[in-house]
């Protein structure tokens, strides 16, 4: 007997699966048990944020998140976290407007051992005087570097130019001055009145018990005090905007512009629909935004969406464009805003907007800690009842009720617009009168954008290009998914079903029962480098440019198909390789699989296509500069790799792109895409003989053919470095030392060093960042590749402090050589790093990059299966060996972004 399901929702399963018990004293727990891998989230999810604080303690709900890892009674500073590593988890927490959320994930066996860690955190922090100002330096640090992030710095002006008297007007972190003026009194008491049981949710999920959940929860958080907080509301505004606007220039490379509106709460009537608004114009490559603003040059990215806390709303529509095309980015924008609210949108948009929020849905739900934050969330916004009633009403509206909610709200005379712009480049407006001009006079264009009809087949499509004759060997998708006949034997190898085509290229298909999504694509090895030094970035410019239409589909066509099943078809272009994937509803597999085929084996590299691509990357490469982690890494990249390929830039130089066309990537494409070292590889809840017909059908254009492994990477004999000075409030240093490569055995042994150095509860962490304050972010981690791996440091601070950072990392990397970790730090990494490998595992996604990685790159597929072995054999000595041949003075190889102390 078939069931039929009449609501969206009641595919939700956690929906109905889920335990909700308030306890006596008022806190709210919700639980739901998981058996698909042995792991467990506990989420404490406290209703309190940046709207809760008065103007005198802007920023105090997060310096208090800060203090929540700091010690309690019982456990010292950096002890919250490292129990929960030896306990083979991660913790983490973040703070927003309407609430703050501390999660921790652990494997299962582990759960009350995290529970305990987790309440004594939340019931019992001491919120130590002096340890309050040192990480009160960090906040700062934090600070500066969200100020030198433009995107961030874009936003957060548009609301305060938006609103003139609620709280989301505010820079919600706090400011320097103010930050400094927090005292321990001050923290207690906002610890003391928010975070309360009755002001809290609970949520676990995982492979555990309800019924022990609930038993071990009383007896922690039952013995709480009752108590909920009052919650006066915040001001809110008396009066409509207007047009408003707002211009100032930096140190940046890129211009950012945005627009906003006021829009109501996640509780009105019309917020679904204003949601499926921001996707109609902003998500995805079939969006009018992207089609009508990026694939004409006029921007590098483009988005729009609408965002709800509280009691507030905004809808966001934010360009980032290169500063001569920043006024007919600006016009292009508007225009799809207003053709979208005076003329609507076709039903077909609307449904590849619903799809893809469906799917989006279904990946938030595929982990643990995901279902834990979700059941949390809801339940602070009204419940799952609400939950279901929101996603029923997202996936049934229509495109006049978006037109309606849009012409309520997105009203043009109420809109604000900021623009962040390079020192010297021209404003888009000198004043209010003439943004106004500008943008009536694209008010009544209409749409840019001719939307096609969604072609699910190549049969059902029109070839792309009217002279373009349709490819002889384009294949038409099976008759029937379960055709016996097309069903070739599996070589099974653990839990992996491998396969080949006919022309020898491995399918790899591993069964995940239960699964909502099926992740799959197609992988080559060799990326950027084998492109020729002169011709950088064309591995990653053809890959890109596959996209842009196949011999049966426009680019358009491809973006539609794939975003009407949920998904896009993501591009990984790195030094290494090239791949082409998708991860979508299991229902689609069958569709998604030809679609992908189509676009690796039989592009067509218009020349627009390929050009907009090439435009596109040429922007990448000024975005690089300025990301304050991207660029000093790249610093210390080309510092230590000299000539070796492994120094080419993956997206490419002005230069070089500057002289790719059409010739050279179809070139590319046919002696690396077509013929090489390829994979295909499946994760999901799918028959793998099924699947693996499907391939061989689909991707018999492809042919392996191995490749020449690179030269060894050499390293300099001596300190090399390279850096650049910018207008930043940090400076940013990175460090590379030379490290074992991706099959060295001594990989392990990396891997351990750098979670005894790095992360919450790390070496690394605790004396740079706890104890000496000089950052907010603090990394070692290793880099393995297979002609030779580098094991990399990175910390931002003070442009002040810049010479004390340095000399504290390098002081840090001492300590490894000098002396074996402790047996208790020993333990403590492997166990986190075993327990964070299985916990990772339940993610098909991850899954798949581990399937590919070890099928490309490592010794065989038993290596995944091998991990924890191998981890837990790594001994002291290891590591010491390790850092004695590897981490050198003399040796490293440094990157630096000199910031002069303002932006």
């Amino acid at each position: 007997m078939t069931t039929t399901i009449q609501r969206p929702s009641e595919a939700l399963v956690l929906h109905t699966e889920t335990v909700r018990t308030v306890l006596p004293n008022g806190l709210t727990l919700l639980v739901r048990q998981d058996r698909s891998a042995p792991a467990v989230s506990i989420v404490t999810h406290v209703k309190t944020g940046y709207f809760d604080e008065r103007d005198d303690e802007v920023g105090i709900a997060h310096v208090l998140e800060h203090m929540f890892f700091k010690g309690t009674p019982t456990r010292g500073v950096g002890q919250i976290a490292r129990e929960t590593k030896a306990n083979g988890g991660y913790l983490n927490a973040h703070t927003i407007y309407d609430h703050t959320s501390y999660y921790t994930v652990l494997p299962s066996s582990s759960f009350v051992a995290g529970l305990e860690i987790q309440f004594d955190a939340y019931a019992r922090s001491v919120i130590d005087g002096e340890e309050l100002a040192r990480e009160l330096e960090v906040i700062i640090q934090e600070v500066k570097r969200k100020r030198d992030t433009a995107s961030a710095v874009t936003i957060e002006s548009l609301y305060a130019l938006l609103h003139d008297h609620h709280r989301i007007r505010r820079w919600r972190m706090g400011e320097e001055d103010a930050l400094r003026t927090f005292t321990r009194e001050k923290l207690v008491g906002f610890y003391r009145h928010w975070y309360q049981p009755g002001n809290t949710i609970m949520a676990v999920v995982g492979d555990v018990d309800p019924d022990v959940v609930l038993r071990e929860v009383l007896a922690r958080h039952g013995t709480l005090p009752a108590g909920a907080p009052p919650r006066p509301a915040g001001p809110l505004e008396q009066a409509l905007p207007g047009v408003r606007h707002q211009e100032w220039a930096g140190d940046i490379a890129q211009q950012q512009i945005a627009f906003g509106w006021r829009t109501p709460s996640l509780h009105h009537a019309d917020a679904p629909a204003l949601d499926l608004a921001g996707v109609v114009l902003g998500t995805g490559r079939a969006s009018r935004l992207y089609r009508a603003v990026r694939e004409r040059q006029l921007a590098s990215s483009v988005s729009a969406w609408n965002y709800t806390s509280g009691d507030v709303g905004v809808f966001v529509a934010h360009a980032e464009s290169p500063s001569e095309q920043a006024r007919p980015a600006t016009r292009a924008v508007w225009r799809e805003l207003q053709a979208a609210r005076t003329d609507g949108m076709r039903a077909a948009e609307v449904d590849r907007a619903q799809r893809i929020l469906e799917a989006r849905w279904l990946r938030r739900l595929e982990s643990m800690d995901g279902q834990a934050q979700y059941l949390a969330s809801w339940e602070a916004d009204g419940g799952l009842a609400l939950a279901s009633q929101y996603y029923d009403t997202l996936l049934s509206l229509d495109a006049r009720a978006v037109q309606d909610a849009m012409q309520r709200h997105l009203a043009p005379g109420q809109v604000s617009v900021v623009s962040y712009r390079p020192e010297g480049s021209d404003e888009i407006a000198a004043d209010v009168g003439a943004l106004q001009a500008m943008l009536d006079a694209e008010a009544s264009m209409g749409s840019a954008v001719m939307v096609t009809p969604i072609a699910a087949t190549p049969t059902e499509a029109t070839p792309a290009h009217a002279d373009a004759p349709v490819a002889a060997n384009v294949v038409r998708p099976p008759s029937a998914m379960s055709s016996k006949a097309q069903r070739p034997q599996a070589d099974v190898q653990g839990d992996v079903a491998v396969y080949r085509t006919d022309a020898g290229v491995p399918v790899l298909v591993v069964r995940k029962p239960g699964a909502p999504l099926v992740h799959f694509g197609a992988f080559v090895r060799g990326g950027a480098v084998v492109d020729a030094p002169e011709h950088e970035g064309l591995a990653r410019l053809t890959a890109q440019s596959m996209l842009k239409g196949t011999m049966t589909r426009s680019g358009a066509q491809i973006a539609e198909v794939a975003e009407a099943l949920g998904s896009s078809v993501g591009v990984s272009a790195g030094l290494e390789s090239v791949g082409w994937s998708m991860s979508v509803p299991t229902r689609h597999l069958p569709a998604a699989l030809e679609l992908l085929a189509d676009v690796v084996q039989h592009p067509a590299f218009p020349d627009d296509g390929v050009e907009t691509e090439r435009a596109l990357a040429l922007a990448e490469v000024a975005r690089v500069r300025d990301d304050m982690y991207r660029w000093p890494m790249r610093l210390a990249v080309t510092s230590a790799y000299g000539t070796h390929p492994y120094a080419r830039s993956v997206i490419g130089s002005e230069t070089s792109l500057a002289a790719l066309g059409r010739a050279d990537v179809v070139a590319w494409h046919a002696q690396h895409a077509m013929r090489g070292p390829a994979v295909i590889a499946v994760v999901g809840d799918v028959e793998p003989d099924e699947v693996a017909a499907l391939c061989q059908t689909h991707f018999a254009g492809m042919q392996q053919v191995d490749d020449v492994p690179l030269p060894a990477l050499p390293w300099p004999e001596t300190r090399v470095a390279a850096r650049d000075t910018r207008a930043k409030q940090q400076s940013a240093l990175a460090l590379l030392f030379p490290g074992p490569a991706r099959n060295d055995p001594a990989r392990y042994a990396a891997r351990v060093l750098s979670a005894i150095a790095s992360g919450l509860g790390g070496r690394f962490f605790e004396q740079l960042r706890d104890v000496q304050s000089l950052a907010y972010t603090v990394s070692a981690f290793p880099v393995e590749r297979r002609a030779g791996g580098a094991f990399a440091a990175y910390i931002a601070t003070s442009p002040s402090r810049e010479d004390e950072a340095r000399e504290g990392l390098m002081r840090e990397f001492a300590k490894f050589r000098e002396a074996e970790p402790s047996a208790e730090e020993l333990t403590r990494a492997r166990n986190y790093l075993v327990g964070t490998h299985a916990i990772s595992q339940q993610s098909g996604g991850t899954v798949l990059a581990d399937l590919v990685d070890a099928w490309l790159f490592g010794e065989g597929l038993h290596e995944r299966h091998e991990e924890a072995a191998r981890l837990a054999a790594v001994t002291g000595a290891d590591v010491l060996q390790l850092a004695q041949r590897y981490l050198q003075p003399g040796l490293e190889a440094e990157g630096l972004v000199q910031g002069t102390g303002n932006s």
